[in-house]
């Protein structure tokens, strides 16, 4: 005979419990939403909590760094810097903070997120901000998406669920660029970030096209120039340098976002380049340096 397993208390019964992003009925013994493949443990963590969740979503094309820059957020959290303690107290979560935080241990960087959205780590943390006298307390609900997948959402929109719910339901949205990338070859990496934050804007934008106005939009927008520790020009002034090097994005988000800021991040103080038998290189990061990590999640704190 099947049983059902054990049941605390304080979890939501059977059949009401909803996805915590997109809302679908779902079943307390499931292991995921099958309409988006939302942990059913995330979504029923939040509902005991009782506090209204805050997603961020970290999005960004694929070698951006989303995955080293969430891991190490999660790690930065914990140690309750610059005001703002971060408490991830579910397996998923810690999974991705372990992965990243043990890769960077053995100077390599984690594995690409692999497309597929069953495979994607999900970051659950509670976070506190602010002095005593003005203490917040949020949930924060951040997925670690794939940049693949990203790129074939804002492309054909509707082929990730996920994404579109999470983005959609979404206060703060990281945009991350490869500094070096956006530097050497400005104009793609400007272009897909210009699809992106259009993306963002075509599911934020309330009424009809022709009514929609900057003020409309009220999620805040932090692009994130990442890896800035190699480009110098991006850490010195980060508005400049998206006005230089991304004129499009800049003056998009300037037109469209009324909450939006540009920030420069770094993991590692220094880097290398191994090169195997047959040629293939791969960088390594010789020490563990992070830089602004913290600051674009503290001004999306502050102005959602």
């Amino acid at each position: 005979m099947i049983t059902a397993p054990p049941h605390d208390d304080y979890a939501p019964s059977l059949g009401n419990l909803s996805c915590a992003s997109c809302g679908f009925d779902i079943s307390d013994y499931e292991g995921s939403c099958p309409d988006c493949q939302t942990p059913v443990e995330l979504s029923r963590m939040i509902a005991t909590r009782g506090i209204p969740q805050r997603f961020v979503s970290v999005l960004g094309a694929s070698g951006a760094g989303k995955t080293v820059y969430l891991g190490l957020l999660l790690d930065l959290l914990n140690r309750g810097e610059n005001h703002l303690k971060g408490l991830a107290n579910d397996a998923f979560s810690v999974a991705l903070q372990e992965q990243v935080v043990t890769a960077l241990e053995h100077r390599v960087f984690p594995d690409k997120t692999p497309a597929e959205a069953d495979a994607w780590k999900w970051v659950h943390c509670e976070i506190t901000s602010g002095e005593k006298e003005r203490l917040k307390q949020i949930d924060l609900v951040a997925p670690d998406f794939a940049g693949e997948a990203i790129a074939m959402e804002i492309s054909q929109a509707g082929l990730y669920p996920a994404i579109r719910d999470v983005v959609k339901k979404s206060q703060g949205l990281l945009i991350l660029c490869d500094s070096l990338k956006v530097r050497d070859a400005g104009p793609g990496e400007d272009l897909f970030a210009m699809k992106l934050a259009s993306y963002i804007a075509q599911l934020h934008a309330s009424g009809k096209e022709s009514d929609r106005k900057r003020q409309d939009i009220r999620a805040a927008i932090a692009v994130v120039f990442t890896k800035s520790d190699v480009c110098p020009e991006a850490r010195e002034d980060p508005a400049l340098f998206a006005a230089n090097n991304m004129p499009r994005l800049a003056e998009f988000c300037r037109r469209t976002f009324g909450k939006h800021a540009f920030f420069a991040a770094s993991v590692a103080g220094s880097t290398g380049m191994l090169t195997d038998r047959s040629g293939r290189q791969r960088q390594i990061p010789l020490h563990i340096e992070p830089h602004g990590i913290l600051e674009p999640l503290e001004w999306i704190v502050a102005n959602c």
